[in-house]
């Protein structure tokens, strides 16, 4: 699948990119949204809802450490932050990414964000 960059990530997604795992992905939108898909159908699951920005100056960028939940923000370059999606810690691990499952669920650290 075009842009796909893995099943995770840890850093910034682009305009554009996508993590992949199996027949479901979550794109980060060149019109600012962040959307988990069918990738058979083409079907959308979920959504940011943050698509207001010109067209591929937004990004998803993983936050993750010691204190404090981790958290992916969405970013447009002219319009500063859109979004904060917040995940979460174990008791025992931190959360140190975003990813895709084969079953279709998007997570940020250890919290279920959404599925399909």
């Amino acid at each position: 699948m075009g842009g796909c960059v893995g099943t995770a990530f840890s850093g910034t997604l682009g305009a554009g990119k996508a993590i992949c795992n199996g027949n479901y992905l979550v794109r980060m939108q060149t019109n600012g949204d962040l959307v988990l898909r069918v990738i058979s159908t083409g079907a959308a699951c979920w959504a940011s809802g943050t698509a207001v920005a010109p067209g591929g100056d937004t990004s998803a960028t993983f936050h993750g450490g010691p204190v404090g939940a981790p958290f992916v923000t969405i970013d447009s370059v002219s319009q500063g932050q859109l979004k904060q999606i917040v995940g979460a810690h174990t008791y025992l691990h931190l959360g140190t990414n975003a990813n895709v499952n084969t079953r279709g669920e998007f997570w940020i650290g250890y919290k279920k964000i959404a599925a399909c």
